[in-house]
């Protein structure tokens, strides 16, 4: 029974030591880099607004709204990893969205462009028998 008891005391005072080493780096204030990367992820979702991704990827922009929103969350918890994993997610996210919109609207204009070269194509080909 007391060797219950000392293993018991040893575990309690080991998560009591983890506990108290583990909340000063917890607290500690975010370093410019990591609020570079919350910044890039905002400027990020801005991108990908400007081309349009709600149209071409809404799916991919309301995830990183999402994290953008979790990393403000954890800002006031000082959590720097999950500050950090939410702002490199919601940068991730906002970059897809902003790269499928651009693919997606050049995929349009190139399917405009060969409707408008196949018109072109028939007028020649209409002139020529009218010759």
């Amino acid at each position: 029974m007391a060797a219950k008891k000392n293993l018991c005391m040893w575990v309690v005072g080991g998560l009591l030591l983890i506990f108290f080493l583990a909340a000063p780096v917890r607290g500690q204030d975010l370093s410019p880099a990591q609020e570079q990367e919350y910044t890039d992820a905002k400027g990020a979702l801005e991108a990908a607004r400007s081309a349009q991704a709600e149209k071409y990827s809404d799916d991919n922009l309301k995830k990183a709204k999402d994290f953008i929103d979790q990393a403000d969350t954890i800002r006031s918890l000082k959590d720097k990893s999950g500050f950090v994993q939410a702002s490199h997610l919601a940068r991730a996210y906002a970059e897809l969205a902003e790269a499928i919109a651009q693919f997606k609207a050049q995929e349009e204009q190139l399917a405009a462009t060969n409707a408008e070269l196949l018109k072109v194509k028939g007028e020649i080909e209409r002139l020529k028998k009218d010759r």
